[in-house]
């Protein structure tokens, strides 16, 4: 989706996000069941809830030569020509993206874009065409196949 000379890519969810939200849902429907006090009603929407919107707020964006990565309404921008490669992982590492197994690894050429040596892993919806815009910025992103 393009918005002013951005094009958005929202996180990609599979079926272990679809399986976080169903027993969200079903653990939180328990208590509501059994009691008929409001608090454990309250409680378990707000914990839902949660879950949803911190899920549904990951998203990535492309806005000239940055990739800004959205995350619970925090934005963090990554140079998109310091990066030297892309590649797919099965990494279970704690990361902005919400399918745990249709992920991308992005290896920076500064350390000092993380502050980490480990590589920002994320999710995007479409890869092929997010890393072919990626490579429109930066032609010298190494690659393996998604």
């Amino acid at each position: 989706m393009k918005k002013y000379g951005s094009t958005r890519y929202s996180s990609r969810w599979d079926a272990f996000t679809w399986c976080i939200v169903t027993g969200t849902l079903l653990l939180c429907s328990w208590p509501v069941m059994c009691d008929d006090y409001i608090a454990p009603t309250i409680i378990c929407a707000g914990s839902f809830l949660f879950i949803l919107v911190t899920l549904l707020s990951v998203y990535y964006k492309i806005d000239g030569d940055q990739l800004i990565v959205y995350q619970f309404f925090i934005s963090t921008a990554f140079p998109i020509n310091k990066i030297a490669e892309i590649k797919p992982t099965k990494s279970i590492l704690s990361s902005p993206a919400a399918s745990l197994k249709h992920r991308i690894a992005i290896t920076f050429t500064d350390r000092s874009v993380l502050k980490s040596r480990d590589p920002l892993i994320i999710s995007p919806v479409r890869p092929e065409e997010f890393v072919a815009q990626l490579r429109a910025v930066n032609p010298n992103i190494k690659f393996k196949d998604l």
